[in-house]
Formats: C-alpha cells, sequence, structure tokens
C-alpha cells in the first residue's frame, strides 16, 4: 500500500523531482498544479471518513479561520482532515517524499509568528481524531491527538476523574502539552507532559512508532519539552486522578495601586514552604470602565481545590489589601471551573479570527518595581482603542508538582521548572492594517523588557515555549544547559534530518 501510494503520486506528478523542495518552490503556479495533483493522488488511499479540501470547496473558508487569524495566517493550499492515524500517517509520508510543507493543527490557537513561515502546503487537520476513553485500570485515559480540552475535561469528570489539563477550554490536549502544559493541578502532579506516558507519534518520514520509557525513550525524552519538533501525536496516554472534590474560587478586584501589595502577597504565598498543592494563583490586568473609568483593574483569583474553611486562611491575606470588591464561588465542579476563571469556551480566552498574541516572561519572583513598569506600558496600551480588550496574565500555579520530577527525564528547560511565575499580556485586535501589528509587538516588547529589567543578577532570560511570539532566540525558550541543548539537536538531526517540523518555535537541525 506504502508503494502504490508513492508510485500513483510519482505519477500524477509526471514523475517530478523527489527530493526535497524540488519543483515546489519554484513557480507559484506550478507548484499549486503540483500540489493538487499530489493530493487528488492521496485521496484514494484515505480512510472512508476522511476528506481532502481544497480552496475551490465550500468548508475551505471556515478551515482557514484560527483563534489567532489573521495575524497568524500559515499558507496553506490544501487540507486532509484526517479520521485515523493511517491518514496522518499517508499524508506525512507523501508531503516528506515530495517535498511539500505541511503543518498539523486541532485547536488553532498557536500565536508564535513562525506558523507564518510555511510558505505553501498542506494543512492536516487532527479534529476527527476526537476520542477519549479511560483505560480499564483507571490509572490512564487514551486521548486522541485532534481532542480539545474541554471534550477531555468533559469526559473525564463524567467518570469522576480528572487529569493535569492546560488552562484554555478551547486548545489541545497535545498542543500544549509537548512543549509543557502549564495546569491548575501542576502543583500536585506536574506539568501535563510530566504526567505523559506513552504517545504514539507519525515522525518526518511518515513512520509511525510509540514513544514511551521503555519504547523509543530518547524520541519520549525530546517530545516532553519540544515535541512540536519532532513529530505529529496521533494518541496519548495520559495519568488519571481521582477528583477529590470541587473548588472553592474567590475573584478580588483591586484598583492599578494595588499591584505592588498584591504581587508581595503572592511572593509571600508562593515561596512558603507550606503553600498547599491545592492552591492556584491567578491574575490579569483589564479594563473594566465601571470600576475604573481611568486604568485598568486587577483581577486576582484564588482557587483551591478543597473546602472553603481550608481555603480561607489564603483568602484572608488578599482580602486584607483591599479590593473593590470579591466575587466568591463556592462548590465549583470541574467542569464549571473554567467558566468561573473565564477560560471555557465562550470566553474572551477562546475568540476566534481576532489578532492575538503574547509575550510571556518567565520569572524567578515578581520584582515590584519591574512589574509597575511593565503594567504603566500595559495602561498605556490598553488606552488606544484598538487594543483596550487586551489583557496581562499575571499566573503562579505552584511548583511542587513540577519540581518533584527528576529534571533530566524530559527535554523541558531547567528553566521552566526554576521559574513560579509567568507574566503575559495577551494583546487583542482586529483589523490586517501593517501599523496595528507593529504597534502591538512593540508595546509587547516594551512590557517583555521592562519585566526582563528586574531579573535578579544572573538570571537567564527565560519564556514559555507555549507563550512565545515567535522572536526569540532558541535558549529564551529551550534552556541554557549545555549538554541538554546539544542532546536536544542531535535527536532533531536523528528524527528529522530534513527539518520537516519547523514552523513551531522550532529545534534547528545544528
Amino acid at each position: 500500500m506504502r508503494s502504490s501510494l508513492i508510485i500513483a503520486t510519482w505519477l500524477s506528478l509526471g514523475a517530478a523531482q523527489t527530493h526535497a523542495f524540488g519543483p515546489f518552490e519554484k513557480n507559484v503556479a506550478a507548484r499549486a498544479g503540483h500540489l493538487n495533483a499530489a493530493t487528488a493522488a492521496l485521496k484514494p488511499f484515505l480512510s472512508q471518513n476522511a476528506s481532502v479540501i481544497l480552496p475551490i470547496d465550500k468548508d475551505w473558508d471556515a478551515l482557514q479561520i484560527r483563534g489567532t487569524s489573521p495575524r497568524i495566517h500559515p499558507n496553506f493550499n490544501a487540507i486532509v482532515e484526517a479520521a485515523t492515524e493511517e491518514d496522518v500517517q499517508k499524508t506525512v509520508e507523501l508531503a516528506s517524499k515530495f517535498g511539500i510543507p505541511f503543518l498539523a493543527v486541532s485547536g488553532t490557537h498557536g500565536w508564535t509568528k513562525t506558523l507564518n513561515n510555511l510558505p505553501y502546503g498542506i494543512q492536516i487537520n487532527m479534529r476527527k481524531l476526537n476520542s477519549v476513553t479511560v483505560d480499564p485500570s483507571g490509572k490512564t485515559a487514551s486521548i486522541g491527538g485532534g481532542t480539545l480540552q474541554w471534550e477531555a475535561n468533559r469526559a473525564l469528570y463524567a467518570k469522576n476523574k480528572q487529569a493535569v489539563l492546560t488552562l484554555c477550554e478551547c486548545t489541545s490536549v497535545a498542543g500544549p502539552m509537548l512543549a509543557g502544559g502549564h495546569s491548575m493541578l501542576q502543583a500536585r502532579h506536574g506539568y501535563t507532559l510530566d504526567d505523559l506516558v506513552s504517545a504514539r507519534v507519525i515522525l518526518a518520514n511518515g513512520t509511525a512508532v510509540t514513544a514511551s520509557s521503555s519504547s523509543n525513550p530518547d524520541l519520549f525524552w525530546a517530545l516532553r519539552g519540544a515535541g512540536q519538533s519532532f513529530g505529529v501525536v496521533t494518541s496519548l496516554q495520559l495519568k488519571l486522578y481521582d477528583v477529590p472534590s470541587t473548588w472553592t474560587i474567590s475573584t478580588f478586584i483591586y484598583t492599578s495601586d494595588k499591584l505592588e501589595a498584591v504581587l508581595d502577597a503572592v511572593n509571600k504565598v508562593d515561596s512558603d514552604a507550606t503553600r498547599s498543592p491545592n492552591l492556584v494563583l491567578s491574575g490579569v490586568g483589564k479594563r473594566i470602565p465601571p470600576m475604573d473609568p481611568e486604568n485598568p483593574v486587577i483581577l486576582y483569583t484564588l482557587s483551591y481545590q478543597g473546602p472553603e474553611a481550608e481555603a480561607a486562611a489564603y483568602f484572608a491575606k488578599f482580602q486584607a489589601i483591599g479590593p473593590i470588591t470579591v466575587k466568591p464561588s463556592t462548590n465549583v465542579n470541574n467542569v464549571e471551573l473554567y467558566k468561573v476563571t473565564q477560560n471555557s469556551v465562550d470566553s474572551v480566552a477562546c475568540t476566534r479570527n481576532k489578532n492575538s498574541m503574547g509575550s510571556g516572561v518567565s520569572l524567578p519572583s515578581w520584582n515590584t518595581t519591574a512589574a509597575r513598569a511593565a503594567f504603566d506600558v500595559f495602561s498605556k496600551m490598553t488606552a488606544d482603542p484598538r487594543f483596550s480588550q487586551s489583557v496581562f496574565l499575571l499566573e503562579n500555579y505552584g511548583m511542587q508538582g513540577v519540581q518533584a520530577v527528576d529534571p533530566s527525564s524530559t527535554s523541558l528547560s531547567l528553566e521552566e521548572r526554576q521559574y513560579p511565575a509567568v507574566a503575559n499580556p495577551t494583546i487583542w485586535w482586529n483589523g490586517t492594517a501593517a501599523v496595528g501589528q507593529a504597534d502591538a509587538e512593540a508595546y509587547g516588547e516594551q512590557i517583555r523588557q521592562a519585566l526582563f529589567a528586574g531579573l535578579p543578577k544572573g538570571a537567564k532570560k527565560h519564556t514559555y515555549v507555549n507563550y512565545a511570539v515567535g522572536t526569540e532566540d532558541f535558549n529564551q525558550m529551550y534552556g541554557y544547559d549545555t549538554a541538554r541543548v546539544q542532546r536536544l539537536k542531535a535527536l532533531k538531526k536523528a528524527y528529522d534530518p530534513r527539518n520537516g517540523f519547523r514552523f513551531y518555535n522550532p529545534v534547528p537541525l545544528a
């Protein structure tokens, strides 16, 4: 079957050259013709529920919309809606053999500008690989590579189970996991990637393999921290836990002059050795004119998986700062959690077809002087009506579970396990005007550099891969440890020597 696909495609291309990027990049019209011929040849080899969609088809426009478009716009010329692992395998095999760039997508909320480096090619749409099965032991779940967070969370909750899923309901399970997977459960169980038991992976040559601690362990190591540069995950097995209780949540809303007091309180709570792993700290700066017509306000949320009595001492510390108001929620279940914390599929965070970008910064603690300088830039930016809906994320999800993991067991950067605080201005705006994007990028970089200016002497600049804007250097995302970096690059060369996976904050070949 595999050789039949290659022969059929070769014939459809008129026996064109088959080395990478041979005929395809030389002429726009020629490469479009070759690509259409290649996907037409592929179609008979796909499963019954798979489909090939071209720009003339009615579903084309809808499948171009992203959570970050039009700013992020990979230049696809064909879409393969895969319905099985074999569909993904055959598509990648064909693309690799004939030098056609490709990109697998599920949640389509990635905002790194490196995604725009796809010059043309195939979108491998993974959404039909959408499944959640609790394994017979009840200790793991098998999750399809196209499954979104909300689908996995609700399916697991129906079985009274939870997994270390990430923060927004509209992203995929697999995508964020491959670069870390920040989670409201990370203080207990580590990042999402720390709970990965195994994964089925399609390599750049179309080979399907299992990656685990006992099967392809080098790939398993690389996959957990830099996975987007190594393959397409068609399914994964994650650890499961029983749901221990509901959540107790309070959101404290402060005027902006309380920023320093809030962050001082966060530093104290977060550095306390007795900090409960059930506690999650997170906040946003945003404009709410009825509360303050002149300045952004700070909404700081304490979420505690447990009863109100256990959470009370933590809540009291933030009540003492003097909020404008407090919004309490009790007995919040795991499905309601995303709505209460404003991360549900119908929240602003999951808006589609609106420009968005972040400029993430990870920090060893909050430097309040630097945070004030950054917040002042944010205030100026959101006074501009173009950017008035933007928010400033202030995240401390807890590190006990993260730091309990042997750092040498995954490719994740050392800094990602050492820095508990994450700042991320998330900037939204409408339209395609170049000046709008340039201004957004300039504001984001000013905020980022203001925060970096507050790093302690000797601390390295670090950005979480999934929060990167696409201008960061390799070490800022993947770490500074020489041996780790050398191993990662060597594995990239071994598993993807033609650099097929190069469009998401990539690990370079050399």
